[in-house]
C-alpha cells in the first residue's frame, strides 16, 4: 500500500480522519516520489507557470511579475512562465516556492497519487513546499480538505490550533487572526508525517534549516449538506408550491409567511419521504468515488498512425 508511505499506521489514519491530527515516523526514504532533486528539476528545468508555481512570504504571495516573464517568439509566446534565476533570488529573500497541481505535469508524483487514489477511494493531488531557513510562508490557516503532509528534506516546525469551525465549507479569510487553543507543536523531520484534519489551523515555519515538504490532498470533499442541495432542487422541480413566489407587502403579514413556511416545509417533508435511498447511495458513489481514468498511455502512436480509437480493443 503506498498509504503505508504516508502513515506509520493506515488503522489510526482511519480513527483520527477529519478529528484528530496524526504525527507518523519512521516512513524511509520517498526520493522515488518527491525529493530535493526533483524539486530543482521542476524549478529550473520544467518551465512552470503560473499557477502552478506561486511564491509566499509571511503570509501573502509575492507578485507574480517579481519571478516570472515572458518566453517564446510570435505565436508561440507564454507569459508567466517561471524565471528560475529570480525564483532562487526570492527564495534568498526568505520565499517559500509553492509548486502546485502535480499530477498534471510530474509522472512521478502523478503515478503515487493514482494508487493513493484507489485506497482512500477518492481522488488525490500534490503540492510541494520549498522554504529557505528562517521563513515562513502562509501564515495561520486552515483548509477545507484533509491533507497529508510528508516531509523530504530538511526539518519545519508546526503548530496547530483547534478548529473555528468544525468542518468548513471553504477557504478562511486571508489574513484571519485565530485565538483557538494549541492542540500540538512539533518539528517535522525527513522519514515523517503529518496530517492535518480539515479545518485545523496550522501554521509552520523554518528555523536554522531549509525545509521541503510534499502536501497529498483532494478537492473539497463531498458533503452531506452538497446531497440535500440536489434534493431541494430536485423537490422545487417536481412540486410548484416550493417554486411560488412571495406575495405582496409579504412584509406586512409574518403570520401569512409563517403558515406558508410551515405548507412549504411540509411538502419538502413529503418529497424526501419518497427519496430511495438505496438509489441515492448508488449516486453518490458514482458522482464522488469515480475515480479519474489513467492517462492514454502507448496511444499515441495509434493516434498518429491516423487509426481511430474507436476500433482499438478494449482496454
Amino acid at each position: 500500500m503506498v498509504l503505508d508511505r504516508l502513515v506509520s499506521d493506515t488503522d489510526e489514519l482511519r480513527r483520527a480522519w477529519e478529528s484528530t491530527p496524526l504525527h507518523s515516523r519512521g516512513l524511509g526514504d520517498f526520493d522515488d516520489v518527491f525529493g530535493l532533486a526533483l524539486a530543482e528539476d521542476l524549478i529550473v528545468g520544467r518551465g512552470l507557470r503560473i499557477p502552478y508555481l506561486r511564491l509566499l512570504r509571511d503570509g501573502g504571495y509575492v507578485p507574480a511579475s517579481r519571478f516570472t516573464h515572458r518566453t517564446g517568439t510570435g505565436a508561440g509566446q507564454a507569459d508567466g512562465v517561471a524565471d528560475p534565476h529570480a525564483v532562487l533570488r526570492e527564495m534568498e529573500r526568505g520565499a517559500t516556492v509553492v509548486v502546485r497541481g502535480m499530477v498534471r505535469y510530474c509522472p512521478e508524483v502523478a503515478s503515487f497519487c493514482e494508487r493513493l487514489s484507489a485506497e482512500l477511494g477518492l481522488p488525490t493531488s500534490a503540492g510541494a513546499y520549498l522554504t529557505p531557513p528562517h521563513s515562513r510562508g502562509a501564515g495561520p490557516h486552515y483548509d477545507p480538505m484533509s491533507v497529508l503532509v510528508r516531509q523530504v528534506h530538511g526539518v519545519k516546525h508546526w503548530r496547530l490550533q483547534a478548529p473555528p469551525v468544525q468542518w468548513p465549507r471553504a477557504l478562511p479569510e486571508p489574513g484571519k487572526h485565530y485565538d483557538t487553543p494549541v492542540i500540538a507543536e512539533l518539528d517535522l523531520h525527513p522519514g515523517e508525517s503529518l496530517y492535518i484534519p480539515r479545518g485545523v489551523v496550522h501554521d509552520a515555519w523554518t528555523t536554522d534549516s531549509a525545509s521541503v515538504h510534499i502536501t497529498f490532498s483532494g478537492d473539497t470533499p463531498p458533503m452531506w449538506a452538497d446531497v440535500l442541495h440536489d434534493l431541494v432542487d430536485q423537490a422545487a422541480a417536481a412540486t410548484p408550491a416550493l417554486r411560488e413566489t412571495f406575495p405582496w407587502r409579504f412584509a406586512d403579514a409574518p403570520d401569512t409567511v409563517s403558515a406558508h413556511a410551515k405548507e412549504r416545509f411540509a411538502a419538502l417533508r413529503a418529497f424526501l419521504d419518497t427519496v430511495d435511498t438505496d438509489a441515492l447511495a448508488t449516486r453518490i458513489i458514482d458522482r464522488h468515488a469515480a475515480l479519474p481514468c489513467p492517462a492514454p498511455r502507448g496511444r499515441l502512436a495509434t493516434a498518429l498512425a491516423g487509426t481511430p480509437l474507436s476500433q482499438e480493443p478494449p482496454r
